[in-house]
C-alpha cells in the first residue's frame, strides 16, 4: 500500500531565464533556499541540475502556475539583475586590509556585494541584502539578509532569520543568544562550531 502525506511547503516560482541567470540566483541564495521548493517554469539543463544536486535543493519543473498567495517574508537576490558570478579574486594583503564603512542606514531593496570587510554604523533595513567575502560589523539594528564569509562577524540586534556565517544559516537558538542583551556580539567559527561572545 502506498503511504502518502500532505505537506504545506514554501515555494519559489522561477520564470523562464537563461542557465547563467539560474546559476547566479542559486549560488547567491543557496543558504536561504534550503527549506524551499524551487519550481522552474521551463526545462533546465544539466548544469543547473548539477548545482541543485550540489546544494541538495528540492526542485520541480512545471509550466503550470501554482495557486497561492505571494509572500514578501523572504528577500533573495534577484535572478535577472545579476551577472554570472565572477571568479573570486585571489586574496592579497591589500584586499584583506581594505574596509568599506557605511555611516548611513541601508535601505530596503539595497544590495551590497563586496570582496572586502564591511562596517555598518546605521541600521540594515528589512529587504536589504548584504554579502561579503570578508568580515561584517553591524552596529545598528539588523532586519535584512546578511551573508558573511569572513573569519568573524560583529552584530548587536538581529530582527531577521536570514543571517548566514561561513556557509551556515544561524538557527533560532543562535539568534536568541545574539538578542539576549544589548551588548555587541563577536561571532566566530572554530572546527565547524559557531561561537557567540559578548564584547561590549
Amino acid at each position: 500500500m502506498l503511504r502518502t502525506r500532505q505537506k504545506q511547503v514554501r515555494c519559489f516560482e522561477l520564470g523562464v531565464a537563461s542557465s547563467e541567470q539560474y546559476l547566479t540566483f542559486i549560488h547567491k541564495n543557496a543558504l536561504l533556499l534550503q527549506d524551499y521548493l524551487l519550481l522552474f517554469r521551463a526545462p533546465i539543463d544539466s548544469e543547473v541540475l548539477g548545482i541543485l544536486q550540489h546544494y541538495q535543493l528540492a526542485y520541480s519543473v512545471s509550466a503550470k502556475e501554482l495557486k497561492g498567495r505571494p509572500s514578501d517574508q523572504v528577500v533573495v537576490y534577484e535572478a535577472l539583475d545579476l551577472a554570472p558570478p565572477p571568479k573570486p579574486p585571489t586574496p592579497t594583503k591589500t584586499m584583506i586590509d581594505r574596509v568599506q564603512i557605511f555611516e548611513r542606514n541601508i535601505r530596503s531593496g539595497e544590495e551590497i556585494d563586496s570582496a572586502f570587510s564591511l562596517v555598518f554604523l546605521g541600521n540594515i533595513n528589512h529587504g536589504a541584502k548584504i554579502y561579503s567575502d570578508q568580515n561584517i560589523s553591524v552596529y545598528g539594528r539588523c532586519e535584512g539578509i546578511i551573508i558573511c564569509m569572513g573569519v568573524c562577524m560583529i552584530i548587536r540586534n538581529v530582527h531577521s532569520s536570514h543571517i548566514a556565517f561561513q556557509g551556515e544559516v544561524l538557527d533560532p537558538a543562535k539568534l536568541a543568544r545574539i538578542n539576549e542583551n544589548t551588548k555587541l556580539k563577536l561571532i566566530t567559527k572554530n572546527d565547524d562550531m559557531i561561537t557567540i561572545k559578548d564584547i561590549l
